[in-house]
This record gives C-alpha cells, sequence and structure tokens, in this order.
C-alpha cells in the first residue's frame, strides 16, 4: 500500500481514464514505496511488489504512462509524472520538474491534472 498521500493522488490519476491505464489499476494493492531519489529537477519513486501482483500484469511490459501536471503555491514550480512498467508491472514514477527545482519532500498543497489527450480531465486539489 502506498503510504504518501501526495504518490497515492498522482497514482491514481495516472491509472484512471482509458482501457490501458484502467487495467494496471488493480496492482496499486500489491505495491508500495521502496525508495525515494531527488536529483534536484526530478524525484524517482520506485516500487516495491506484494504477493499476486503478477495476477494483474498489463499486456504491454513496457508500458509508460504520463499526462499529469502538477502545481503547488508552498515552490516556484511545475512539473509532471511519468509512471514506467517493467515486464507489465508498475516499475517506477519519475516526478520531472520543468519550471524551478524539485523540493526533497512531498507536497502539500498541490493540483494534479490530467492533461493527456482524452482524459477524463480529472484534478486533485489540496488545500493543507
Amino acid at each position: 500500500m502506498i503510504k504518501s498521500k501526495y504518490i497515492s493522488d498522482i497514482l491514481e490519476l495516472l491509472l484512471d481514464g482509458d482501457a490501458e491505464r484502467l487495467v494496471a489499476r488493480p496492482q496499486l494493492a500489491f505495491i508500495t514505496e521502496e525508495n525515494f531519489d531527488y536529483t534536484g529537477r526530478e524525484l524517482f519513486v520506485k516500487f516495491l511488489h506484494s504477493d499476486g501482483i503478477a495476477n494483474h500484469k498489463v499486456f504491454k511490459s513496457d508500458l509508460i504512462l504520463n499526462g499529469l501536471k502538477i502545481q503547488t503555491t508552498e515552490y516556484p514550480i511545475e512539473a509532471d509524472a511519468t509512471l514506467f512498467f517493467t515486464d507489465g508491472l508498475i516499475d517506477y514514477l519519475e516526478i520531472w520538474c520543468y519550471l524551478g527545482d524539485y523540493p526533497k519532500q512531498d507536497l502539500i498543497k498541490y493540483t494534479l491534472t490530467q492533461i493527456w489527450e482524452n482524459s477524463p480531465n480529472k484534478t486533485i486539489t489540496t488545500e493543507n
């Protein structure tokens, strides 16, 4: 289970919308954060898998899902998020900051917006 509300919200929106995204959604119950690697402009979140995740592999073994815009009033940044799969399983999340340097901690106040073509255009906003 994902411990970070911020990371959980990102995954919730990335695994929503079209069939390709929804088929991967059941994997959320079988992953947890293994480590966080802050590189200045990026954050990489590597995931551990628990037993049973193999029953929910996606057909495309090297699936990449992106199209999520991240905004915050806490820092002068804007970023996007991309989820990478290896052998059909969620492997890691990359958050790339295209405006400013990415902070070395979870965001508390943020707006996440689906921006890929034909997305449901859902948004998650936190206030505190």
